[in-house]
């Protein structure tokens, strides 16, 4: 007998039990002086499928059992047993006593059965998982035998195996005393192992907390700490650590291996950039993770081989799935964070190949040294690239300190230039007031004069609505300058809010909108700043009104909390808090916009097509006065809902007023617009000569003034909004539009873009209005098909000309159209490029050909086949041509009977007929009209 006690191979020796791995296999398990050991005796066992459940030894022996003929064994997820026979001869003269080792530590039960020297009796020794009989804890040990086996001695060894997990191993043989050694060498192993393992889950966790903070990096961590609790479950280590017992402690063995599934996915969804690209893998990945929490759940509840074969079925797809993921972002470039990949994938490898062996029962060669191979493989590949990742933080922690500086100086730049637009507005204001003054005064007096002037009560409105936003910003300007004081007087301020929510009901009645108040108490006295509340309820109510559609509602709440006992208790100056709630049902305000309203000089919509004028300037006041007065505002809205403004301001309670106290007057008077009348069809005079003008402007005095200045020039149409416009211009077809830029629903350019495009009205000329004066809107403007473009405010004479001038030139074209595209067929035209009116020109003849020869074909059919209405047929025809559709008719028959006749193959009659006249007489008479010879002459 040779057994070499050597470090090495020892070493050897115990990796090869670790790692269940076999190495070496005899023909004949017959012991010699010679063999060295461990000896692997697999190969000449032989196996039995147990069907029938057999409890008694002696009823197996007679039983046919199949040679195993390879150096493993690879018994599958089941609840039925199986049985191992294997003979041994020894003629070794020096060692009488073995050890028998099955090396899987996972096993759950097994019954070992040795026969004496005769075969005839066997001694049975039972073994379950260990758990409290382990030597040490955190150290894997695999089942083993004592036996006795005397020189020149045979016997037969029976192994029962009873285990639901499937079971890969093989059998080794050795002497007891080079057992010992290679148990103790094992240890030595693990316990380096162990120590690889622990470290790494420290580095991790401080490497976390302290250096790392990224996501990627913390799921790393995560599948780390699963990884690292799965492989102590695998080595049997985990659960005889919580327990005692061998099933629980089975239980959470391979609840440890499973929830690895778990693991991966959560470090995949992180790392693979693929898993946000792709929303369906992100819910496979989700799939899995479901999936092996259930498998989970199912084993505690109820341990059995199918739960076991579908957790490791589902370690082997997923672990796939992840590694073709991960090849498959390499091949489309597609981002993986690939210094946390590698060790991942190294690591999800392992498990892919042990479970994939349990499920096949396909031996895929040294699979455990493989395993043992990329653990350490995983962990000097981590420790590498671990460099790297942190040079990549300290990369991206500059490039944030220096975003971050670039943004304080950015911030510091923008705030100096609100300061320096503050400052600028506020000696604007200041220079403002004089000239205000100016004209308040005279405007006053000349109203007075003439009381039924309607321009003077915009000009009195408008130059009230610049007063009131000059002494907003100057009441910024004296917030930012720290000269706002506060002024209480003593007053009923239950009285003083009724009476500045009674100003505003003119305002809710002009818009039909139900406006209501409700108040907790009849009367408070105390004493308030009333100048500043005013501003702030202004404010608030005139904002709620605009903002509200017509047949809206607004709602204002006043109530009272008094604080004055609870602060009796505590020892503090009483104080009462005064809450107004104003609430409005209008166009709400979005979620992403809603932070940014109090800020000066921000604009909620800032489109083209904003419902509303604004400055921004109300709401940024308001949450200033609020924050002198030391009190709150809070709002809440929900978009197309409307929004709620909550204020909460404290102040000093008073029993009674003095007498001193009088009753405060409104400075504010809110605006009332009154609606001019609109034309409509009926209001048009039937005269086809009078000349139309559409007037699209959402600011009711800006389209009441230009309505004065064309009143007795043009029928006028007005309308609010571009949508409007766009529907009154189809149904009246003016001659001229003057369209402003900025209106709500659809602005000035998408108004003049789709006119332009409408055969029925592309012919109109636009003349856009608007406050932005720079070219670039300029001529945004005119390539949407503008005609031409004017910059408020505008001069009243260059308007008028302006008008004239497209109306002049429609003029033109007009003749161009009455001398030239009639009386040239469309054929004999050479046309580098066709406008949108000749080729309605083209289309109109085109409907006269097919009809030459019909006498009754009239307006009705004419416009029928056009598809235009009888009215927008005529007035198209008249823009265009100067002529009406009955005329149009007329003399395009006309020209068509005087080419024939120049042909000379049809008499006069013939010609007649066949140009559609039914009356002889009334051709020629109109023939001879219009080209001053009768049709016989001309022939």
């Amino acid at each position: 007998m040779y057994y070499k006690k050597s470090s090495l191979s020892n070493w050897i020796l115990a990796i090869q039990f670790f790692f269940c791995c076999f190495i070496t296999h005899s023909q004949e398990t017959t012991i010699s002086a010679n063999t060295q050991f461990p000896i692997n005796i697999t190969f000449n066992a032989s196996e039995y499928k147990d069907l029938f459940v057999t409890n008694s030894i002696k009823q197996l022996i007679p039983e046919k059992f199949k040679p195993l003929h390879k150096n493993y064994f690879v018994f599958p997820f089941s609840n039925q047993s199986y049985w191992l026979r294997i003979q041994i001869r020894n003629t070794n003269s020096s060692v009488k006593k073995w050890v028998l080792l099955w090396d899987n530590p996972l096993v759950e039960q097994l019954d070992f059965y040795i026969s004496d020297s005769n075969r005839s009796n066997f001694k049975h020794t039972p073994y379950v998982l260990l758990t409290k009989n382990k030597l040490k804890k955190l150290y894997s040990e695999a089942p083993h035998f004592n036996f006795e086996l005397l020189p020149h001695t045979s016997k037969t060894i029976y192994i029962k195996l009873t285990s639901k997990r499937a079971n890969y191993g093989s059998l080794s043989l050795f002497p007891n005393e080079a057992f010992t050694t290679f148990r103790y060498d094992n240890f030595a192993l693990q316990g380096m192992l162990n120590g690889f393992v622990i470290f790494r889950l420290l580095l991790v966790f401080l490497l976390g907390v302290f250096v790392i903070k990224e996501a990627v990096f913390r799921a790393y961590s995560i599948q780390i700490v699963i990884k690292t609790v799965a492989f102590w479950g695998i080595l049997n280590n985990l659960g005889p650590l919580f327990c005692d017992n061998p099933t629980t402690a089975a239980i959470i063995n391979n609840v440890s291996i499973y929830s690895t599934v778990v693991g991966s996915c959560i470090f995949a969804l992180w790392a693979f950039e693929i898993c946000k690209i792709i929303k369906w893998i992100k819910c496979i990945l989700f799939v899995f993770i479901a999936s092996a929490v259930i498998i989970n759940l199912a084993l505690c509840i109820s341990y059995q081989w199918y739960w076991l074969m579908a957790g490791a079925f589902l370690i082997v797809v997923c672990n796939t799935f992840l590694v073709g993921l991960f090849f498959y972002s390499i091949l489309k470039k597609i981002k993986t964070n690939i210094y946390y990949s590698i060790p991942f994938l190294l690591g999800i490898i392992t498990f892919l190949l042990i479970n994939f062996r349990l499920l096949t029962e396909i031996n895929i060669g040294p699979v455990n040294v493989i395993a043992y191979l990329l653990f350490v493989f995983e962990f000097l590949t981590f420790v590498l690239f671990l460099g790297r990742i942190i040079r990549l933080i300290e990369i991206k922690k500059i490039s944030a300190e220096e975003n971050l500086r670039t943004n304080q100086e950015q911030n510091k730049f923008l705030k100096e230039l609100d300061e320096l637009k503050t400052r600028f507005f506020t000696n604007i204001s200041h220079e403002f007031r004089t000239p205000l003054t100016l004209l308040v005064g005279p405007i006053d007096d000349l109203q007075k004069k003439y009381p039924n002037e309607g321009i003077l009560k915009i000009m009195q409105r408008n130059l009230n609505r610049l007063q009131n936003l000059i002494n907003q910003i100057l009441e910024i300007s004296k917030l930012e300058a720290g000269e706002m004081t506060i002024n209480k007087e003593e007053a009923d301020i239950v009285r003083f809010l009724i009476q500045i929510v009674a100003s505003f009901e003119s305002l809710a009645q002009d818009k039909d909108i139900i406006f209501n108040h409700s108040v907790s108490q009849k009367a408070i006295f105390g004493n308030f700043d009333l100048d500043k509340i005013e501003k702030i309820m202004t404010n608030l109510l005139s904002n709620a009104l605009k903002f509200t559609p017509r047949n809206g509602r607004v709602m204002v709440k006043i109530s009272f909390d008094d604080e004055q006992t609870e602060n009796n208790k505590k020892g503090l100056k009483s104080k009462s808090l005064l809450q107004i709630s104003v609430e409005d049902f209008g166009i709400g305000i979005a979620p992403e916009r809603l932070p940014y309203i109090f800020d000066r000089f921000y604009q909620v919509d800032d489109s083209n097509q904003r419902l509303h004028e604004g400055s921004g300037i109300g709401l940024a006041l308001v949450k200033e006065l609020m924050d002198v007065l030391e009190g709150t505002i809070e709002v809440k809205s929900v978009l197309n809902q409307g929004t709620t403004f909550v204020l909460t301001l404290p102040y000093e309670p008073l029993v009674l007023l003095s007498q001193n106290a009088k009753m405060p007057i409104l400075k504010f008077k809110p605006e009332v617009f009154f609606d001019e009348k609109n034309s409509n069809a009926d209001d048009l005079e039937k005269n086809e000569n009078d000349q139309i003008m559409l007037i699209v402007e959402d600011n009711p005095d800006l389209r009441m003034y230009m309505s004065s200045i064309f009143e007795n020039q043009y029928q006028l149409i007005t309308a609010v909004d571009g949508e409007e416009g766009l529907a009154k211009a189809i149904e009246f077809v003016p001659d001229i539009v003057i369209s402003d830029l900025m209106m709500p629903k659809l602005d000035g350019l998408g108004f003049c873009a789709k006119l332009k495009k409408d055969e029925r009205i592309s012919h109109i000329p636009v003349i856009m209005l608007t406050a932005k004066a720079r070219i670039e809107d300029k001529l945004i403007g005119l390539q949407q098909g503008a005609d031409d473009y004017l910059s408020k405010p505008f001069n009243k004479e260059e308007l008028s000309l302006r008008v004239s001038n497209l109306i002049q030139q429609r003029q033109l074209l007009r003749e161009k159209y009455a001398t030239q595209t009639i009386a040239i067929k469309p054929e004999k035209v050479v046309v580098t490029e066709s406008t949108l009116e000749d080729l309605f020109i083209e289309k109109a003849q085109a409907v006269i050909d097919n009809y030459l020869d019909k006498s009754e074909f009239d307006a009705a059919t004419f416009a029928l086949e056009m598809k235009l209405s009888p009215v927008q047929l005529r007035r198209k025809l008249k823009a265009i041509t100067n002529q009406t559709s009955t005329e149009f008719v007329r003399n395009y028959r006309l020209e068509a009977a005087a080419e024939m006749l120049k042909k000379g193959e049809k008499t006069v009659s013939q010609v007649a007929y066949k140009v559609g006249f039914e009356s002889l007489p009334y051709f020629s008479k109109v023939f001879q009209d219009k080209f001053g010879k009768t049709a016989s002459e001309w022939k």
